[in-house]
């Protein structure tokens, strides 16, 4: 039991850092008008808005999975970003989906075992 401890810790680490450094990475390094391009490009209308919100919730998710708040909730968050942007950029490209799902479906298992230790 110690061991399923240990590798569930490193796996909600590892989570967190999955959407913190992206999220990050828009904010300081891309800039949220190059989000907005991008996300103007898959037709998304109010791209600023959308560009915003994204950056806020890959920020704010990737913190809360990391310090473990609420993760019955919290890990919804970036299991439906990543299902959104795996169907909308990586949708001829099967590797890159396929990770994006698996990494969604990590992000939900992660939620439904802290739903489990609580009862």
């Amino acid at each position: 039991m110690k061991y399923l401890n240990i590798a569930t810790k490193v796996n909600q680490i590892l989570l967190g850092l999955v959407m913190l450094v992206p999220g990050l990475l828009k904010l300081f390094v891309m800039g949220p008008s190059a989000v907005a391009s991008m996300l103007g490009s898959f037709g998304f209308p109010a791209a600023m808005f959308f560009a915003w919100l994204l950056i806020i919730l890959e920020i704010g998710s990737g913190l809360a999975v990391l310090i473990g708040w609420k993760l019955e909730y919290t890990a919804i968050v970036p299991a439906v970003i990543l299902v959104i942007a795996g169907l909308l950029v990586y949708r001829t490209d099967y590797g890159n989906l396929l990770m994006h799902l698996v990494i969604a479906s990590n992000f939900v298992a992660l939620g439904c075992m802290h739903c489990k230790s609580k009862k």
